[in-house]
């Protein structure tokens, strides 16, 4: 008995200390960009594309599964949400956030947002003569 509380001690230590490391690496941050779904965003970033994708589509897969990023527009890089349901009916919107990163995790917390402006499809506008 005194081995197994032992051991449960231990091992709530062990996570304790690896939750420690894990919060020593949040940084906070004010960062602009847009929250979109990792299934449709995920290609577009690694290419260099930056800028949101289609705001029915994102509600889309993101209902059906698929997690919720930031793209970041200064870092040109994406990062996992993980408390997604603070970016709920923003999906593709321009925003600023406050909260914390992890870089090395590559994840995001959202404290707060506000929306800088809303999506606009570009699809099915001609493109511009100049």
């Amino acid at each position: 008995m005194n081995r197994r509380m032992g051991l449960a001690g231990l091992g709530g230590l062990i996570l304790a200390v690896a939750a420690l490391a894990a919060s020593a690496n949040d940084k906070p941050v004010t960062a602009t960009g847009w929250f979109d779904d990792e299934k449709c965003t995920a290609g577009r970033v690694k290419n260099g594309e930056v800028g949101p994708s289609n705001q029915d589509c994102a509600r889309k897969c993101i209902k059906e599964g698929a997690r919720v990023v930031f793209i970041d527009e200064s870092r040109k890089a994406l990062f996992y949400v993980d408390n997604p349901e603070a970016t709920h009916g923003i999906e593709s919107d321009y925003v600023e956030f406050v909260g914390t990163m992890n870089a090395q995790a590559g994840t995001v917390h959202v404290d707060t947002v506000k929306v800088k402006s809303k999506y606009v499809a570009k699809c099915g506008k001609p493109q511009s003569k100049t």
